[in-house]
Formats: structure tokens, C-alpha cells, sequence
């Protein structure tokens, strides 16, 4: 679709603790942008310790006077503001509606992500229709699996994805989650998406 004034970049990762890594895949004009959990629960929450806490989340914009500032909040080693999932947890019909109103929503914010967990990803098809940009983050300490592969034939399925709005691959590994494989496991990870050149970046 066409850029938005706002563009919105989906961000599929593997690991919860993605959001303290964000920093690192040089997003444009990071801090002035809002981060947005897309979920039916939040996955994020209990990294932070909001799990029990009641909120609105994205599905606060269908509110006829919902409005994003009013919806994120900062979090510790977040570089921008934070929308968690809503809690209690929501359909995912419910957040499709809501993501659909991102392209048009008034706000001073000058860019959205969206993360979503690649285990979530086909529950919010009808959103990507709003999407400018994709990427994938993946944790190296995620043993690559089936889904994975799933995530790929979703895209390609889709026509999801082109060679310009697919971002790229961030291979990653958080402190805290130290390998002494990390060759073998990239290796691995590079040998599944052979079958998808344009999500590797060799078409």
C-alpha cells in the first residue's frame, strides 16, 4: 500500500524480550514513533510485570475518543512508548478493527511498529493490508522450527511482502540468553529460508 504520513512497520519477532532489543535494528526515527503490542493477551506484560493489570490496549482507539497518547505508556529499556495488549484479553477480530484505523488515526506520533509474535501472525491477516513495511527479529537462541517455515509460507501465500516493503531479517542474540553454538544455529536458520529468497534477500 501507499505510505501512510504515519507509516506502520510490522515487526514479527520469536522472544518476548525482542521489545529491549529494538535499538539495535536501527529503526528509523525510533524515539519518535509508538510501539504496538498486536495480540488477543499480551506476551509482552510479564516482561514487565503487567500481566494482572487491567488496560485497554490498541482495541482503546475503537473508542470514538481513544487516542494513542493516551494508550502507551514508557517502559525501562523501551526506546519509545509502549501499547501492551489489552487486558482482559480481546478477539482477534476486535484488534484487526482497531489496527485498521491506524492509517487514519489523528496523532502526533510520526511512526507506528507493530510487534507480533510469529506464533500470532495468522490471526492478524487482514491487518497487514495496512502494513508499509515488515521485518522479521529473531533470537538465535530460538531454535528454528515448523513455525517458522509457516510464518514464510504465510507471506509468500498472502502477497504479503515485496521486494520493497520487506525490511529485513534481524538476527539477533539478547545478554542474557548467551550460545555457544551461535554459527550452528545461524547456519540453520539461513538453511530454512533458502526455500524463500525473497525474505533472505538472495532474489
Amino acid at each position: 500500500m501507499m505510505p501512510q504520513n504515519h507509516p506502520i512497520h510490522c515487526v514479527f519477532y520469536s522472544h518476548v524480550w525482542v521489545v529491549h532489543m529494538l535499538k539495535q535494528f536501527n529503526l528509523e526515527n525510533l524515539d519518535k514513533q509508538v510501539i504496538i503490542e498486536l495480540a488477543e493477551h499480551s506476551n509482552l506484560a510479564p516482561v514487565f510485570a503487567e500481566q494482572a493489570k487491567p488496560r485497554y490496549g490498541l482495541a482503546g482507539l475503537l473508542h470514538l475518543s481513544g487516542r494513542l497518547e493516551q494508550l502507551g505508556k514508557p517502559f525501562k529499556y523501551v526506546p519509545a512508548p509502549l501499547i501492551l495488549a489489552p487486558r482482559p484479553e480481546m478477539s482477534a477480530t476486535t484488534m484487526n478493527c482497531a489496527t485498521a484505523l491506524l492509517p487514519t488515526t489523528q496523532t502526533q506520533y510520526e511512526g507506528m511498529i507493530l510487534l507480533v509474535h510469529i506464533e500470532d501472525a495468522p490471526l492478524f491477516v487482514s491487518s497487514y493490508a495496512y502494513v508499509d513495511r515488515f521485518s522479521l527479529a529473531w533470537d538465535l537462541a530460538d531454535v528454528p522450527s515448523n513455525t517458522l517455515v509457516e510464518l514464510a509460507d504465510l507471506l509468500v501465500k498472502e502477497q504479503l511482502i515485496t521486494e520493497d516493503n520487506w525490511g529485513k531479517i534481524h538476527l539477533y542474540t539478547h545478554p542474557n540468553r548467551k550460545l555457544e553454538d551461535l554459527e550452528t544455529r545461524q547456519s540453520e536458520f539461513e538453511a530454512i529460508l533458502q526455500e524463500y529468497p525473497l525474505l533472505s534477500g538472495t532474489q
